[in-house]
């Protein structure tokens, strides 16, 4: 390879490639080291997550999660994607989805590459085709999730490896007060960050950043989130929103944040649209 690779295939979101170009605008390249761990953070995540999941009923059989295996490495870009909505279609509960079919067959194509029985830049394109349709499964994750009362909760944090704090705490004191339950976080590294928020189940999930040094965390930290916590909105603040007008596109958040008074706005405009609160207004 020549340290110039493409994670997101396909229709889906393909933040890497974006903020891959970002850098070669700058001269520098991404190199393949780190498009590997962007990788591992689709098919670590599924494999780490499985242990905590509640009962799976129905669990797929072998067989079909290695086809969904099979078509994640094959040449149509939606081959898995068209597997796992007819799953869908055919009455898998989403969780069984997410962690009886899907996780599994990110944990076989790991094995794959464990054993040198699939490339490297297959199970990247693997990997992002993983991410995609986690992506497009979103709603339906929110749709089982906010049926709770406690539903206006947001965990903040800032970026592995980014030391300004000051904006998002006081962004959270303020949300706080205005009755939203925010847990903060800060000074953690990618592991135990992703660790401590896949704990509990935030509809929202805010993420700190400063300058563009750190698209390359934002970009593996949200990654990491989207295969943990699928169902969560995530928004990006921080002095990175003002110096990178195309944040929002590059690191794939869900929305920016330029103040304290537009991230309050976001996040209850996001809440008042949530599928749970539209069944609950219309119960």
């Amino acid at each position: 390879m020549n340290g110039k690779i493409r994670l997101f295939d396909g229709s889906g979101p393909e933040p890497l490639v974006k903020a891959r170009m970002l850098l070669e605008e700058r001269g520098s390249a991404l190199p393949e080291a780190a498009v590997r761990a962007l990788a591992r953070e689709v098919i670590g995540r599924l494999d780490r997550i499985k242990p905590h999941a509640v009962k799976i009923d129905a669990a797929p059989s072998t067989a079909q999660v290695a086809d969904l295996c099979e078509a994640l490495l094959s040449s149509d870009n939606d081959a898995g994607h068209r597997l796992v909505m007819a799953a869908r279609a055919d009455g898998m509960p989403i969780e069984t989805l997410h962690l009886g079919y899907i996780a599994e067959a990110a944990r076989m194509l790991g094995t794959r590459w464990e054993n040198d029985e699939a490339s490297t830049s297959q199970v990247i394109i693997g990997a992002g085709r993983i991410y995609g349709i986690l992506r497009t499964l979103r709603d339906l994750f929110v749709s089982v999730r906010l049926q709770r009362p406690d539903r206006y909760r947001a965990c903040f944090a800032s970026t592995p490896g980014e030391i300004h704090t000051l904006g998002i705490t006081m962004a959270a004191d303020h949300l706080r007060r205005k009755g939203w339950q925010i847990d903060m976080k800060a000074g953690l590294t990618q592991d135990a960050l992703v660790q401590a928020i896949s704990n509990d189940d935030y509809p929202v999930i805010g993420l700190s950043a400063s300058t563009p040094m750190m698209i390359f965390p934002l970009v593996r930290l949200i990654v990491a989130l989207r295969v943990t916590n699928p169902a969560a909105w995530i928004m990006v603040g921080g002095q990175i929103v003002k110096e990178e007008p195309h944040i929002q596109s590059l690191v794939d958040a869900d929305g920016v944040v330029l103040d304290i008074q537009s991230a309050e706005a976001q996040m209850e405009e996001h809440m008042a649209g949530a599928p749970g609160q539209q069944l609950e207004h219309q119960g």
